[in-house]
């Protein structure tokens, strides 16, 4: 029977618990990252294969050239800041006071969205050197868990330019990105090049809103801006997501992709 690749799959569907954490409980996104991301690397032409693993406090495992083992966790990469304003003490006012001027179609289309394959991406977990960079773009307000602002820090980090807001988690886990040897390579492996302005060679960032040069907090600070941002999020979404499915098709034949 045929692995299906689908790409419309809510993987929030298939983890049925009181407090549902597809990262951690969706086997369908497991299976799936391992799917997307077992290929070769652009900096060593060496195949990344990051195996599924039973262990419970194992996600994807991958065992180089010299037997090293290297683990990776999920993390969903866009936001809509539900879960940020539900809280007795909303990390930002502003964005609370955005959130509430939606209308009902507006709050219909961009809180609480399905999370589907678009939106997620794997990062290294090693705590003995840092924390990971999913714990530390989601907790700095300078980011706020947008992957715009991540992927300039990234792009900062291949430059080995310092002092951006991620450089201590960038510069821990540096051996994985040296995988990919360049931004453009780290950017064309995770399909994220939506998030490069065309015509740029891979310089300058394609913003889900104005650039803050890490000079403000990251979340929508009106209506306004917060309805530009998740226009902006669904967009790539899409897009990224019709990047994999062409991936799949193209290289995997023996998987079914679903659209």
């Amino acid at each position: 029977m045929k692995q299906i690749f689908d790409t419309t799959h809510n993987y929030k569907t298939d983890t049925p618990s009181a407090k549902p954490d597809a990262d951690r409980d969706s086997q369908i996104l497991r299976a799936d990252h391992e799917l997307l991301w077992t290929k070769r690397l652009p900096a060593s032409e060496q195949i990344f294969a990051p195996k599924v693993t039973p262990r419970k406090t194992e996600y994807l495992i991958f065992t180089d050239a010299n037997s090293d083992r290297f683990c990776y966790g999920s993390d969903a990469i866009t936001s809509s800041y539900t879960d940020w304003v539900k809280t007795k003490r909303p990390r930002s006012r502003a964005l609370v006071e955005a959130i509430a001027g939606l209308n009902p179609e507006q709050r219909a289309r961009y809180l609480d969205p399905p999370y589907t394959i678009g939106s997620a991406m794997i990062w290294p977990v090693r705590s003995k050197d840092y924390h990971t960079v999913n714990r530390v773009r989601g907790r700095n307000i300078l980011i706020a868990d947008r992957m715009d602002l991540t992927l300039e820090c990234i792009q900062l980090h291949y430059a080995r330019k310092a002092g951006h807001p991620l450089e201590k988690a960038t510069t821990a886990y540096d051996d994985f990105f040296e995988l990919f040897g360049t931004f453009k390579g780290f950017v064309e492996f995770f399909h994220f090049q939506d998030l490069i302005k065309p015509g740029t060679d891979y310089q300058k960032i394609e913003y889900f809103l104005r650039p803050n040069n890490f000079k403000r907090a990251a979340t929508p600070a009106t209506t306004d801006e917060y309805i530009e941002y998740r226009e902006n999020i669904l967009a790539f979404i899409k897009k990224r997501t019709e990047r994999m499915a062409d991936w799949v098709i193209k290289n995997r034949p023996d998987v079914e992709v679903r659209q």
